[in-house]
């Protein structure tokens, strides 16, 4: 009876993970992400790969961008990029100076998933201006 409960919760754990991954990389290629609603560890996870994921398109889109412009236009971009990541820091930036609970690791990955969906709104924007895709 033991084997079998083990066997059942190996297969549980098994498939609740697949789905954090499937949801994770369904929300990349949807560009939606919601990991709020996961385990404290799979939301945490899912909300940490959305900042990597979101951070790592900007920059490709960023660069790219970055290539074609001429002096004058490198530096409008990167100072309207520095007043774009001031403002996406003050909106989703989190800070804690205390004991950590629950509710504050909660508060954590809602900062990420801030940080992550802001960061894709910023690269559908400069996507756009510089018809990259």
């Amino acid at each position: 009876m033991k084997l079998i409960t083990y066997a059942i919760t190996v297969v549980g754990v098994a498939v609740l993970s697949l789905s954090t991954i499937s949801s994770a990389h369904a929300a990349a290629a949807d560009r939606d992400y919601v990991c709020e609603s996961l385990y404290m560890e799979q939301s945490y996870d899912c909300a940490i790969e959305a900042v990597i994921v979101e951070k790592k398109r900007l920059n490709k889109i960023y660069m790219t961008a970055y290539r074609t412009l001429d002096k004058h236009e490198k530096e409008q971009l990167d100072k309207e990029q520095i007043a774009w990541l001031k403002a996406r820091s003050e909106q989703c930036d989190f800070e804690h100076d205390g004991p950590m609970n629950n509710t504050v690791v909660y508060a954590m990955i809602n900062s990420d998933v801030c940080t992550a969906n802001e960061t894709q709104k910023r690269s559908k924007v400069m996507a756009k201006r510089y018809n990259i895709k």
